[in-house]
Formats: structure tokens, C-alpha cells, sequence
């Protein structure tokens, strides 16, 4: 299999392909289910006032009022709980302002020991029988809750993720701050589309996070997890693989569930949220060691892919210039030393530069148009030409972050990137 570059250095190969089909699936047999399964007025276990929001805000005074005014849709005031996390803005005093419970913690303790500090202030485990955590960014839609709560029905299911969409304004002229935008908006939605749904299946059930952006769970469930483990950057990864090694319940993606999340718009803030992520990841496959699973067997396979990937892009520059020596030898008697040298050994021989142009350029663009044209955004039409330079970026991130994710450790502290009105 050739390493061929695709976006944000996932590979089309066993891990991607697969999943698509295992996605693609789950959907005409969850059709053909509807289709043959007889509607019921069967009244449904769980309601709205079973839950309870958990939000932890660290300087979120631009966004938490929008936040907490889009839960009031579905949930009342009194279920919403907020702790500012050491913020020095006035993110406290607009959660109280909406009439929900706001705590505030100085100094902060990071995201997850927040949200622990939560839990146990306000008995959190034994007065609701879910814990909805939400991000200060995002607004959920006002039927998340109804459409996730269906799927708790299956008694095997303790926790659902939402779908995230990312907040966008119409424009025509091209704007810088939405070329990254864009790129995180088709690598979101192409992670959702070709591996979250087909992982989150109840016969799979190996989804290697759980997004903290928008997660419903059972508080029982919850409970049983150690979502503060020291030395840990994120706890998002760290929830989904406790889940897996202690088989605690099935992890399930409401599709219909929507939450509108804002993401990076320039490349310093894009930089430290991905080198976070990635970090968090790493400390986490530390944390929690490998055992024998389909679980790992699947996260191995789809780590080694990303990881040659995200090696090729970065020595592709490499390569092109290596291909072209022969053209330019004639230019400086170094250039043709270096091509002597070159073709005594020449390990990217079996590439040819159609294979590079096709694999990390052509097929990617194509790509890009099919993604355009399913989320109905014209504009990534032209960004898309560009987005190879974020791959690049992104290999660059992901590889730089092993080291620091293997032998580093982390308060668990955060600073939001910039954030705007929504």
C-alpha cells in the first residue's frame, strides 16, 4: 500500500476504507429497520429533567451567556450548573445573569477537576441520572436532548456524543481567518461521516474519544470513570479508553444531535489546540497501557497510518526535489553529484510523480468537491486548493507531540483560542 497523503494526514487505506464501509452498513441496515419495524407510542424512560448540565469555563465571558441561553431551549436554569475556572474576566458574573447555578474557582484546577468540583458540590451523581458536559463555545440545538435521550433506551449504551457543526457566516470574498476554519470544518465533518458513525455502531463499538464538546452520560456510568487522572492535558480520550478496558457500556453517536462549536481561525491558536489534542492523546495510550482488544487492534492500525502519513508529508518537499534532479542536472555539477548519490539507492523509486500529484494533491481536491457539495459551503471550493499547507502543519504538530505526550506531564489547564460572538 502506498502512503499516500490525504487530509490531515489520513491515509486511504485499511482504516479509512473500512470504517466508510462499516458506516455505510449500519446505514441502509438501520434503514431497512425503520422501514420494517412497526411505529409504536411506546413512552420513552428518560425526560429532560433527568439531566444536568456541566459547564467548565476558564475566560469564557464572550461566548458562556450564548451557551447557556441555547440549553434554556430544551433545559431549565435550575439544571444547569457552571463553574469559571480561574478565569480573570467576568465570565462568573454572565452564568449568573442567566440564572443557573455559577461557581468559581481561583486559582483554577483545569477543566476536568472543575467539573469534578461540580459533581461533588452539588451531588450531582445522585440527584440526575445523566451528566450533560457542554463547552462555554458551544451552542447545542434545541433538540439535542430529544433526540439523544431514544437512544439510552438500549440498556447497554451509557454514553452519547453529538454531532458538532461549526459555526460559519456566509461570504464571498475569501478571508484567511476561513481558510482554517474550513479546513477543520472538512476534517470534522469528514470524521464524522467516515469513522465516528461506523465505530460507534452497536456491533463495533471502538470510537477512540469521547468529544467533550456536547457528551450526554449516565450518571452511573460517569461515576465509575476517573475523569481527573493526574498528568493528563484532556480528558477526552482518557473516558473513552477507561470505557473500553473496563467494558463498562457501549459509547453512541446521536447524529441528529447537533452542537455548534467554534474552532481556530488563525494558525497560532490552531497550532496549540491541535498540539494539545495530540499531547492528550499520547499521554493517554501512556495512562492506559495496550491489552488485547478489537478495540486497540483497530486504534494500532489507524495510529500506524496516520503516522506514516504524516511522516510522508513531511518529507514530500524532499521527494518532489528528488525527482527532479534528473531535470536539472545540467543546471550546477551539484545537482547532478546529488542525483548520482540519489539513484544508488533511490527509495521513493516505486513513486512515481503522477502517484504524488494524484494521491496528495488530485485525489484530495476531489475530495474536497464531494465535502462541498455535502455540506452545502461552495467556498471550500477555493480553500481546498489550498489546504496542503495544513497538512503539512498538522503532520508537523502530530509528530512533534510524541515526545512531549510520552514523557510530559500536564496540569490539565487550558486557554481557550480566540473566541468570537456567535
Amino acid at each position: 500500500m502506498k502512503p499516500f497523503a490525504s487530509f490531515f494526514g489520513l491515509p486511504i487505506g485499511i482504516s479509512f476504507t473500512a470504517w466508510a464501509i462499516v458506516g455505510l452498513t449500519r446505514l441502509l441496515f438501520e434503514k431497512i429497520k425503520k422501514i420494517t419495524t412497526p411505529v409504536t407510542n411506546k413512552r420513552l424512560k428518560y425526560k429532560a429533567s433527568d439531566i444536568a448540565v456541566v459547564i467548565a469555563a476558564h475566560n469564557e465571558e464572550i461566548v458562556i451567556r450564548r451557551c447557556i441561553q441555547a440549553l434554556k431551549q430544551s433545559l431549565k436554569p435550575r439544571q444547569i450548573y457552571v463553574v469559571s475556572d480561574g478565569s480573570n474576566d467576568r465570565t462568573y458574573m454572565r452564568a449568573r445573569l442567566e440564572g443557573c447555578h455559577a461557581s468559581a474557582l481561583n486559582p483554577g484546577r483545569g477543566k476536568a477537576r472543575a467539573l469534578k468540583y461540580l459533581f461533588q458540590r452539588y451531588n450531582l451523581f445522585t440527584k440526575y441520572k445523566f451528566i450533560f458536559i457542554v463547552d462555554a463555545d458551544t451552542r447545542i440545538d434545541k433538540d439535542f436532548v430529544k433526540n439523544a435521550l431514544p437512544l439510552f433506551e438500549d440498556p447497554q449504551v451509557g454514553v452519547i456524543f453529538g454531532a458538532v457543526r461549526i459555526s460559519w457566516q456566509q461570504h464571498i470574498i475569501p478571508k484567511l481567518s476561513y481558510y482554517y476554519i474550513s479546513y477543520r470544518e472538512r476534517l470534522s465533518r469528514s470524521l464524522q461521516y467516515f469513522l465516528a458513525y461506523g465505530q460507534t455502531w452497536k456491533y463495533t463499538n471502538v470510537n477512540y474519544v469521547i468529544p467533550g464538546f456536547a457528551t450526554i452520560y449516565k450518571s452511573k456510568i460517569l461515576k465509575q470513570l476517573e475523569i481527573d487522572t493526574p498528568g493528563l492535558l484532556i480528558e477526552d480520550f482518557n473516558l473513552a479508553f477507561q470505557v473500553h478496558r473496563k467494558k463498562i457500556c457501549k459509547i453512541g453517536f446521536a447524529t441528529s444531535s447537533i452542537g455548534w462549536d467554534q474552532h481556530p481561525d488563525n494558525l497560532f491558536d490552531y497550532w496549540k489546540q491541535v498540539r494539545r489534542w495530540n499531547i492528550g492523546f499520547f499521554q493517554t495510550v501512556k495512562k492506559n497501557g495496550v491489552w488485547p482488544s478489537f478495540f486497540w487492534l483497530t486504534l494500532l492500525i489507524f495510529s500506524l497510518e496516520v503516522g506514516i502519513n504524516s511522516l510522508f508529508i513531511l518529507i514530500l518537499p524532499l521527494v518532489l526535489f528528488l525527482k527532479t534532479l534528473p531535470l536539472i542536472t545540467s543546471v550546477h555539477p551539484i545537482f547532478a553529484g546529488i542525483n548520482s548519490f540519489y539513484q544508488s539507492f533511490d527509495v521513493f523509486g516505486y513513486l512515481s510523480s503522477w502517484d504524488i500529484l494524484f494521491g496528495t494533491f488530485i485525489f484530495d481536491y476531489i475530495f474536497t468537491i464531494i465535502m462541498a457539495y455535502v455540506v452545502r459551503k461552495p467556498q471550500l471550493l477555493f480553500y481546498g486548493l489550498f489546504f496542503f499547507f495544513m497538512h503539512y502543519i498538522t503532520s508537523l504538530i502530530l509528530l512533534s507531540s510524541i515526545i512531549p505526550g510520552f514523557f510530559g506531564k500536564s496540569a490539565g489547564r487550558w486557554t481557550s483560542p480566540k473566541r468570537y460572538k456567535n
